[in-house]
This record gives C-alpha cells, structure tokens and sequence, in this order.
C-alpha cells in the first residue's frame, strides 16, 4: 500500500513540474468539442502509458519493430486528429465514421469520447515524465521480461496519479472557454487548437518534444526533488522486498 500511494502522489508530483510543458498542446484540444472529448483522452492515456510501459519492450521483440515504431504510429495519429480538428468538412466525416462504427448507447463518436481516446492513446506515448525510482524499477522488470501483478497495479497509480490533475485542467479549461463572451469563438478556437496539434506533431517528426523535456530537466536540477517521497528509507526497503525488485538470472 505504500508503494501505491507513493507512486500515485509521484504521479502528482510530475504533472505539477515543467515536464509536462511539452505536452500541453495534447491537453489544450481537450478543451474543445464534445464534452465526452477529455474523459476519452484520460482513458487511452490511462491505457496507452501502461500497457506501453509494461509491454513494450515485449512488443517490439516479438513484432520485430524498430523501437521507434509506435512513436512514429502516435505522430501519424496526433498529426490525423489535429487535421479534423482544423478542417471542419475533415471533423465531420470523422463524426461520421465514429458514430457509425459505434452506437451512441456504447458512447459513439458524437460527443468527442473516441477522438479522445485516439489523442489520449498518443499522450501516453510521448508522455516522458521525470521518473522516480519506483517507475524505474517497474520499467527494469519490464525489460527483463518480467512483468507481475504489482508492478502493473503500481504503474496505474502512478498514471492515475498523473490523469486526474491532467482532467481538471481540461474540465477548467472547458468552463473557461464556454463562457458567453466566448461562445460564439468555439470553432474558431477548435480550428486553432487542431493547427496546435499539427504543429506539435511535427516537431515530434525532429525530435523537438524529447529535446524541450531533455532541457527543461538539465536546466532547472530541482525538478529532481520532487521525487523525494520514492527515495525515502521506507519506500527504498518496499522496494527491496517486494517483487518490484528485478531478479537477476
């Protein structure tokens, strides 16, 4: 249970330091659409960061892929959202398609759920957050092939611990923006907030998200304490009795 907590509060911890910075522009077109649009980022971010956290290293292995595969996967889709989001003829045939391939009793595509989902699902992938010993030790076991019950249920707190800031920036932000004043400027905004996306998805083509993060890390060193509570005693003796711990062979 400690561990838990602390990973969920590292969660926390992260979103509140400039590592999230890069990926802002994810979060900002959460703001926008269909009011199911943030609760379905949060769910393929949620499923996106722990399934790839547990099971990339598994995937790439067994698929053969280049490491780099399912980012290049993720910048393909990030770059297709952000178009109908901007290209309002591209965002009505994608309501289209969504609604017919779901039924609106199963939560189909009209108010935003599954274009979130698919943004969401690209957040987990580019998410690279300052990692703390805990998340560490959990990738460490994941690259060795070993993956265990725990491990997984630690990686959910740590991104529900990550998720729940992330939905009340966009819940804020989407009370900010229907304001009356405001209301008449929606479209307008969506169509920006796409072009945001584009352009972040490019600069992820060079590079330029894991560059920002790499920076902002190296130049500002107190980013470093807000693992404080993982470097404890007591959460350092968890770690070494529990099987978070990786077996050598």
């Amino acid at each position: 249970m400690l561990l838990l907590l602390v990973a969920f509060v590292g969660g926390l911890l992260t979103v509140l330091s400039p590592c999230v910075l890069p990926v802002l522009p994810v979060l900002l077109s959460g703001t926008v659409g269909g009011r199911g649009r943030p609760p379905g980022i949060i769910a393929g971010f949620l499923g996106s960061f722990v399934l790839l956290t547990l099971f990339l290293a598994s995937v790439v292995t067994a698929l053969n892929l280049s490491p780099d595969a399912i980012r290049w996967v993720a910048v393909v889709m990030l770059a297709g959202f952000g178009l109908t989001l901007a290209v309002p003829a591209l965002q009505a045939r994608f309501e289209r398609a969504a609604s017919r391939a779901l039924p609106q009793r199963a939560g189909g595509g009209g108010d935003g759920f599954l274009g979130g989902v698919l943004v969401g699902a690209t957040l987990g992938v580019v998410w690279t957050p300052c990692v703390g010993p805990i998340l560490a030790s959990v990738t460490t076991l994941a690259l060795s092939g070993q993956v265990t019950a725990f491990a997984a249920a630690v990686t959910l707190a740590y991104a529900l611990g990550v998720a729940l800031p992330m939905l009340g920036v966009m819940w804020g932000g989407r009370r900010l923006l229907h304001r009356p004043a405001l209301l008449g400027r929606l479209n307008g905004l969506q169509q920006v907030f796409g072009a945001v996306l584009v352009l972040f998805a490019a600069g992820m083509v060079v590079g330029l998200d894991r560059q920002v993060q790499t920076a902002l890390v190296e130049r500002l060193p107190a980013l470093q304490r807000l693992t404080f509570l993982e470097e404890t005693a007591g959460v350092q003796r968890e770690l070494e009795r529990t099987d978070l711990q990786p077996t050598l062979p």
